[in-house]
């Protein structure tokens, strides 16, 4: 059984290797303008959200939400722009 599993994730990872690939094979050619309408962006050659909180897990979220208040970073020490942590 773990041989067929781990048969299945590699395929699976495999697939999905080259669907990106091909996503990103189609996107190249496209305009910095219509890629930010899309939400998306190149950073050094790779495809990469505006927004990467958008898109974070939810237990992050949950787990930050029900923490107290200025136990975590505040709004100031995050870049809203790419979610970098500030000096």
């Amino acid at each position: 059984m773990a041989v067929l599993r781990t048969t299945r994730r590699l395929l699976r990872a495999v697939r999905s290797y080259y669907a990106n690939r091909r996503r990103d094979a189609l996107l190249r050619d496209c305009d910095p303008r219509m890629l930010k309408d899309v939400g998306l962006r190149w950073e050094r050659g790779k495809l990469v959200p505006i927004n990467p909180e958008r898109f974070a897990p939810r237990s992050g979220a949950v787990a930050a939400s029900s923490a107290a208040p200025g136990a975590g970073e505040s709004p100031g020490e995050v870049c809203p722009r790419c979610g970098a942590s500030l000096a």
